[in-house]
């Protein structure tokens, strides 16, 4: 229990001020905040006009004053009140998140800048809870020691550092029914009367929660997200193909549902908007094909660079980012190099363990953990299309936001693979104890 309070306090404290200093100043102090000013807007917009104003949704209060950035602009408006002439709203959400930070406002009397510090400790708390559950998910199956090398990779990850706070983002929200699924699977999922119709509502409810509070964004990776469980269990259970596909189609149909039903309760909110039910799924629609392979000449040009682009040219230049970056902590060049760890380094690393699952001779003396190695293996590689999914499918969107897609990576691809690194690099390490103490005992007995 202690060393569970530990990570949870510890990664609040790492999402809210990053303690660990895995991201460089600027980057951390700086990131998201644009996409986060459209929440301080909408409670500049709750604050003065009521909650359900512009049918809840978020946005910018303008002008700004000449000379004045426009997003930095709602956080000292929302701090020092002015008044203001219109409102943009931004519909590709429905903003449930700033719903619910305008309730703990009312509640708690807080505003201004205290209030958003306030909110940006609930987040991280909660993001922090999120991958607690995960972490302690790696304990119940590996033990501390591998448990303890997630927590350490979570903290010296830039990209999720910098998400773990933003008040857009929610990032907890991402996780939910990845991690509802793996405990639901670990602990309830074998003693259920109808495990079933159990699945389907609970993979529903996590992928309702994700959708309210975040919107569509990232949808793709946060589906395949959401399955990858039932991969791992399927094989560390021996389930069988016609087992597995009954009970991964249902899980596929909750998040399923939900999505759809997030995306018909987004159209009846657009409906208040602009004028009718289907002029909502039309807006919607447009704003999906902007994001995707939509007719470039349709669009604003600042798109059509976006949907013109190539593909595989979108899939190297996220496979030449950085999953870790520490390079700001040294002065000396060399440093600055060896300290810098690309995704397209880690997919190869991930390979170069997985081949040591299947053909370690060590291993086969342990059947039933190298039984559990391959799920994770498996497990594993079938995450790595939950990034893919994205870079793919919306290859608009990933050829303009390189500065924060990186972070589907770890959707959960990036979190598996330190899981299947960290627990074969403690086996060998328990391995090579165990032969060491024998030598030990041989050379002391022969003396």
């Amino acid at each position: 229990m202690l060393f569970y309070c530990f990570i949870w306090l510890a990664l609040t404290f790492n999402f809210k001020m990053d303690i660990a200093g895995s991201a460089n100043a600027g980057f951390f102090d700086s990131f998201q905040f644009d996409g986060e000013s459209l929440v301080v807007g909408r409670l500049i917009q709750s604050e003065r006009y009521g909650i359900f104003s512009n049918a809840g949704f978020l946005g910018w209060i303008e002008p700004a004053p000449a000379g004045s950035n426009l997003y930095w602009h709602q956080y000292e408006a929302y701090h020092n009140p002015c008044d203001y002439d219109s409102y943009e709203a931004y519909y590709s959400q429905s903003g449930f998140q700033a719903f619910i930070y305008r309730l703990i406002c009312l509640s708690t009397g807080l505003n201004g800048y205290p209030a958003l510090d306030f909110l940006k400790w609930l987040v991280s708390f909660s993001t922090a809870f999120v991958f607690l559950l995960f972490i302690a998910w790696v304990q119940r199956r590996w033990g501390w020691a591998t448990a303890f090398f997630v927590f350490v990779t979570v903290c010296f990850s830039q990209w999720v550092t910098v998400f773990g706070r933003n008040l857009f983002w929610v990032f907890s929200a991402f996780y939910l029914p990845f991690v509802a699924a793996l405990w639901y699977l670990q602990k309830y999922e074998h003693c259920m009367k109808h495990s079933l119709r159990v699945s389907f509502w609970v993979m529903f409810a996590g992928m309702l929660l994700k959708c309210l509070l975040t919107g569509f964004e990232f949808i793709t990776t946060t589906l395949v997200m959401a399955i990858t469980p039932w991969v791992f269990y399927a094989v560390v259970e021996q389930w069988g193909w016609k087992r597995f596909l009954q009970r991964a189609t249902v899980a596929s149909a909750g998040v399923l549902t939900a999505t759809l039903t997030a995306l018909t309760l987004l159209a009846v909110q657009l409906s208040f908007i602009k004028g009718s039910f289907g002029e909502g799924f039309r807006y919607i629609l447009f704003s999906f094909g902007k994001r995707t392979y939509g007719d470039a000449d349709a669009f604003d040009p600042m798109f059509r660079e976006s949907l013109n682009s190539n593909l595989w040219d979108v899939l190297t230049a996220y496979w030449k980012i950085h999953a870790f970056n520490l390079s700001h902590w040294f002065d000396h060049p060399l440093w600055q190099s060896v300290s810098k760890i690309t995704f397209g380094f880690c997919v190869f690393l991930f390979m170069a363990v997985t081949l040591i699952v299947f053909q370690s001779k060590k291993l086969r003396i342990y059947p039933v953990f190298r039984q559990q190695q391959i799920a994770l293996a498996a497990m594993l590689w079938v995450s790595l299309s939950a990034p893919l999914s994205w870079f793919v499918i919306f290859k608009g969107h990933s050829y303009i936001h390189t500065h924060m897609n990186p972070i589907v990576w770890y959707m959960p691809f990036m979190l598996i693979g330190a899981t299947l690194t960290g627990s074969m690099l403690w086996f060998f390490f328990k391995i090579f104890r165990k032969h060491a103490t024998e030598k030990t005992v041989d050379s002391d007995t022969g003396s």
